[in-house]
This record gives C-alpha cells, sequence and structure tokens, in this order.
C-alpha cells in the first residue's frame, strides 16, 4: 500500500521513535479511517469532551454492543462518544476532579482542540492542542494511572510529553499565531479519588523536547522518501545476562510472559 502524504502530527513521530512499521500502520489506519484507540484513549477522549463540551458523551445501558438494540442505540447517537456505564462514571467523576481544581481550570482557558496547520521543510504539519493561548502558553489534558509528579514525570518521559509540547509551541509560532513560552499539562489519575496535578514543563524540558521531536522527524522523512519503514531490528539481535545478576522467577513475572508456571 502507498502511504498517502498525510500532514504530520506528532503521533507519527512517536510512533517514529518507537520504530517505523507502528509510523506507517498508525498512518495507513488514519488513511482509511480507522481507529486504534484502547478503552483508556476513549476514557480520556471522554474526560476531555465533558471538559470543553466538544462532542456528547453517552453511556450504552445494554451489557452487549451488538444486535438491533445496540444498533438502533448507536442511529439515535450518532456522532457520541458512546461508553459502558461504568466508563462514562468513571470519566464524569475525572472531569469534576479537574473542575475543582482552581489552577487547572485557570489554565484550560483559551482556544480549545484547534488544529494549526504549519509546515517544517517544505512538509504539511498539523497538531491539535487541547488547549492553546497563542501569546502565552500550550496546554495538554492527560489522564493517567498515577497523577503522583514524580510517577507521572517518568511516564511522561517515555510517552515524549516534553517532545508533544514543544511541537505544540513550534506549531503556534510557524504558522505566525504567536509567541508562547509556557507548556503545562493537566493530569487527572484514573481511579478514586482522581488526585489532579498541574505541571508546568521547564525550559530544559522543553529544549530536549525540541531535539526530540526534530530527531524524530529526520526519522521520519527518511523513511518516507525512501519507502522503508524497518521494525526493531533486521538482523539477530543477543540476548545475554551480566554477570552480577541473579535471576528469580516468580509465577507473577511467568504469567506476564505468557508461560506456564512451573
Amino acid at each position: 500500500m502507498t502511504l498517502p502524504a498525510l500532514p504530520v502530527r506528532f503521533d507519527y513521530l512517536r510512533a517514529v521513535g518507537r520504530c517505523p512499521a507502528f509510523a506507517k500502520l498508525k498512518m495507513e489506519l488514519d488513511a482509511q479511517g480507522l481507529s486504534d484507540e484502547t478503552a483508556a484513549m476513549q476514557r480520556g477522549s471522554a474526560v476531555h469532551a465533558l471538559l470543553f463540551e466538544t462532542a456528547k458523551v453517552t453511556s450504552y445501558p445494554g451489557a452487549v454492543r451488538r444486535g438491533k438494540e445496540w444498533d438502533a442505540f448507536q442511529a439515535e447517537n450518532g456522532g457520541a462518544l458512546i461508553l459502558t456505564k461504568a466508563e462514562h462514571d468513571k470519566a464524569a467523576a475525572m472531569a469534576e476532579a479537574v473542575r475543582r481544581h482552581k489552577e487547572a481550570v485557570r489554565l484550560l482557558e483559551g482556544t480549545r482542540e484547534k488544529t494549526i496547520n504549519f509546515k517544517i521543510n517544505g512538509r504539511d504539519c498539523r497538531c491539535t492542542p487541547d488547549v492553546a493561548v497563542y501569546d502565552s502558553r500550550a496546554v495538554e489534558l492527560k489522564t493517567t494511572f498515577s497523577a503522583d509528579p514524580v510517577r507521572f514525570q517518568s511516564h511522561a518521559l517515555r510517552l515524549g510529553y516534553h517532545g508533544q509540547l514543544s511541537w505544540q509551541l513550534n506549531a503556534i509560532k510557524a504558522a505566525g499565531l504567536g509567541q508562547p513560552k509556557e507548556a503545562y499539562i493537566v493530569a487527572v489519575e484514573s481511579s478514586p479519588p482522581y488526585p489532579v496535578t498541574v505541571l508546568r514543563l521547564t525550559s530544559r524540558a522543553l529544549e530536549q523536547g525540541e531535539r526530540l521531536w526534530r530527531l524524530w522527524f529526520e526519522r521520519f522523512q527518511v523513511c518516507e522518501q525512501s519507502g522503508y519503514w524497518p521494525a526493531y531490528a533486521e538482523s539477530v539481535v543477543d540476548l545475554d545476562v551480566p554477570d552480577d545478576v541473579e535471576l528469580t522467577f516468580s509465577d507473577e513475572a511467568l504469567e506476564a510472559a505468557g508461560a506456564p508456571p512451573f
């Protein structure tokens, strides 16, 4: 399948950082109008919609999502985000927790979920900040398993959130909309009591984030121009064990690896 020249999104760059084959898959799905959203991602979309009022969110009362009743419910709620009752209740509680956090509410005021089109080296790009105040800041609302500042920091680095916010600041500038310098993340935990933490990205975090997305962008362009989107490794990779490591096995570790217990 020949990949269409879709505008470059940060999701594609982050996928390239994982391995280019994932970026190729993500673009193929987008070209076909298909989704790879997980249940957690759907819940996050619902929290956004409830807070920003960008889409209707409803719950399906039935136990099975198929058959005539399900088809009729979908038809009656076209364009809505449809969750199970449990997921809907959780999303609503998370949104309410954000509303009770004064600093989060302040930062989430601005232009919400407006797509920005821009170019890098002549290549069409796009991004949609959750919230932007073009002369001031970009803000992302993130749902997470832990909003603890220490734990969330490692999670944010793994997912390249510093790269995402830097990408958004660059987009605003490249599109001639403003010169923002600040970036924030509003993190809301997905379990009761749904703690909310507001994090400000330091200048160092944003600098490192820019280096990250520029590296990924270069890799993306090389793959796009060559038509070659490799996986993790093309050759045999050694699996070794350091001399000073003592191996222990647990039933939980074996189960996670898909191995039967002893």
